[in-house]
């Protein structure tokens, strides 16, 4: 099995990415829970259709080791990448719409230690990594070729990011093709999608679709896709934010581009 890896640290894009991949490999989806049944995700468990032919493409948290499971069977890789700063606000909404009781989750603590750790302190006790070192892994290996890509190009052009994909892949579409998988796997498309399944499956957290929120995020109107801003400032969380987040993450933030 030849394996086409679609990495990244969370909360950089992946979902995005594997939604576009499939409306443009397979059609778009009538379910969230389609997806992974061709694009599996490592970390989460769900029914997976083997293809008959041709790469498996996989979704990847995990940053790049010795460790990482079937290095073997590697063929290619997709690594995304998403301004931290983003990255640190879409993860502190992530862990309000999976928290059991987002009452309890203290804003001030998790962005000390993000700050302190240089990522999700969780996530990197899970193989993720920090924030640098996950892109520094997946951008420096020499033992499989890697396409490089910003959530910023991304969200500023999805065609020419897809087009980009496909021609790595070595997969041929049709513009109207392209056309079609763009439009299915836009951030509207998408969170309209998400709030019909979640309406459809009231009360039942274990649904097979991929946004994941509990119930009591739900009520309150908080869902998966939140927002996809890019660029954002911290301030507007604590007064003085951006400041601070510059000073820790100075050298990583000059190393991808990122600098303020």
């Amino acid at each position: 099995m030849s394996i086409v890896w679609i990495a990244s640290y969370p909360k950089s894009g992946n979902t995005w990415i594997r939604f576009m991949l499939y409306s443009a490999l397979y059609g778009p989806p009538k379910y969230s829970g389609d997806v992974p049944t061709k694009i599996p995700d490592l970390h989460r468990k769900l029914p997976f259709v083997k293809p008959e032919s041709g790469p498996v493409y996989i979704k990847s948290h995990f940053q790049l080791t010795d460790k990482h499971p079937q290095l073997n069977d590697t063929l290619k890789a997709i690594h995304i990448i998403r301004n931290p700063r983003d990255v640190m606000l879409s993860a502190l909404h992530y862990h309000v719409l999976t928290n059991k009781d987002p009452a309890e989750l203290a804003k001030e603590s998790f962005i000390k230690s993000f700050l302190q750790v240089g990522g999700d302190l969780h996530w990197k006790t899970m193989g993720f990594g920090t924030w640098a070192s996950h892109a520094r892994t997946w951008r420096s290996t020499t033992l499989f070729p890697v396409l490089p890509m910003r959530y910023e190009e991304l969200k500023a052009d999805p065609r020419a990011q897809l087009v980009r994909m496909l021609s790595f892949l070595e997969v041929s579409r049709t513009d109207e093709q392209v056309d079609q998988a763009v439009k299915a796997s836009s951030f509207d498309s998408m969170k309209a999608l998400e709030i019909r399944e979640k309406q459809a499956n009231k009360g039942n957290e274990n649904a097979k679709h991929i946004f994941v929120g509990t119930k009591n995020a739900t009520r309150k109107g908080v869902y998966f896709m939140n927002q996809g801003k890019s660029n954002q400032s911290l301030d507007q969380l604590i007064p003085g934010l951006d400041e601070k987040f510059n000073k820790y993450f100075k050298e990583a933030l000059e190393e991808f581009g990122y600098a303020s």
